[in-house]
């Protein structure tokens, strides 16, 4: 399995500390530099005229679509996506050096995160031992795994930023074969504040 590591361009205590763990487990990696919207004028930012999102919002989702874009370039059947800001959750059912051997062989997305509740349309579909087929998703992009097939739908139909990028992959949940694991691999670590609404 491949890691792409979302990290801001500057040395700072939640870069070193993604960079750390990632490490630690041995896979292959790469870091894709986080993009600092909040630099760009309001008109500069690729998004539709008279938009809601925040600018940290935008550097966000173009940030993930950056990974896509190299899971594409690579022609990798599929791979990992993190934030830097991800730490590992206590009792999973397998690491993410251990997911390959029990992945389902026909998924496009499989949400990696705890579910805080916040998005009241997810459901699941279908139950599993370790992975459970679902409708939408549980909101947040702090780890998942995601296909070409969906990587390449996203590029080619989805360049302009009109909602953040976990309700996008919420919306594009009945255009593919969506998972979460029973039990979440990564979560949020809550002492580095949020790139995206600037705490």
């Amino acid at each position: 399995m491949h890691v792409f590591l979302i990290s801001m361009p500057v040395n700072s205590p939640r870069r070193e500390s993604g960079l750390r763990q990632i490490k630690a487990t041995g896979l292959s990696f790469e870091i894709v530099d986080g993009v600092q919207a909040r630099r760009w004028r309001k008109e500069e930012l690729p998004c539709e005229k008279g938009s809601w999102l925040k600018p940290g919002e935008v550097g966000c989702y173009l940030a993930h679509l950056h990974a896509l874009q190299r899971i594409v370039d690579y022609e990798m059947p599929w791979a990992c996506v993190l934030e830097d800001d991800f730490c590992y959750e206590a009792n999973p059912d397998f690491g993410l050096v251990e997911i390959e051997s029990y992945l389902p062989t026909d998924f496009d997305y499989v949400h990696l995160q705890r579910d805080c509740g916040w998005n009241p349309d997810f459901k699941v579909l279908e139950g599993g031992k370790y992975f459970e087929r679902i409708h939408g998703t549980p909101w947040g992009t702090v780890g998942y795994l995601i296909s070409q097939r969906l990587c390449r739908l996203i590029l080619r139909d989805h360049t302009l930023c009109k909602l953040p990028i976990d309700k996008l992959f919420d919306q594009l949940s009945p255009e593919g074969i969506f998972y979460r694991t029973v039990k979440p691999l990564v979560g949020a670590h809550n002492g580095f504040g949020s790139d995206v609404h600037g705490t």
